[in-house]
């Protein structure tokens, strides 16, 4: 499978706002409300990571973040945050891959490439959490050395994650 990150891009504004759309079509508010700003205000939206990479502007208790997407086949197939520090019940590292695109190695080929990210700003011991239910997440993190510390309670979205850690030396 030949995948790689890049910084967004005004480059993949079409697949972007297709990747935005699809979580509209499953209903997942989630992440639609994460990147419902690029269907409407590209460059705007584009700049807000930009901003957000680079600690400008953060809302109270956000993190300098960087966010990178998956692409293959010049398409948007996943999107990953590389969190500068560990922050609450997030970690470092929070990906998600495109309804349209799951199930076919996309998450373990963006965790993969998001820990060489983590590595250049000198993460050595990056933690990662998933929801308890979120089977498909848990197998990818422990497909990539992640093991079990902790159970923990996200008060935020009211449930129960599993907290990893993955030696990043």
């Amino acid at each position: 499978m030949k995948v790689h990150l890049v910084e967004p891009t005004s480059i993949f504004e079409e697949s972007f706002k297709r990747y935005a759309q699809s979580y509209e079509e499953i209903n997942d508010e989630h992440y639609f409300r994460k990147y419902k700003k690029s269907l409407t205000d590209f460059k705007g939206y584009i700049k807000d990571l930009e901003n957000l990479a680079n600690g400008i502007n953060l809302i109270e208790g956000d993190i300098p973040t960087s966010i990178f997407w998956l692409i293959y086949n010049e398409e948007v197939v996943g999107v990953v945050r590389v969190r500068h520090e560990e922050t609450g019940t997030a970690g470092h590292i929070g990906y998600d891959v495109s309804p349209r695109f799951r199930n076919k190695g996309y998450g373990n080929e963006i965790l993969k490439l998001s820990l060489l990210e983590t590595k250049k700003l000198g993460i050595e011991t990056v933690v990662l959490t998933c929801s308890v239910d979120n089977l498909y997440s848990k197998k990818i993190i422990e497909n990539n050395n992640g093991k079990i510390i902790d159970t923990i309670y996200d008060e935020e979205d009211d449930e129960y994650m599993f907290k990893f850690i993955i030696n990043n030396k």
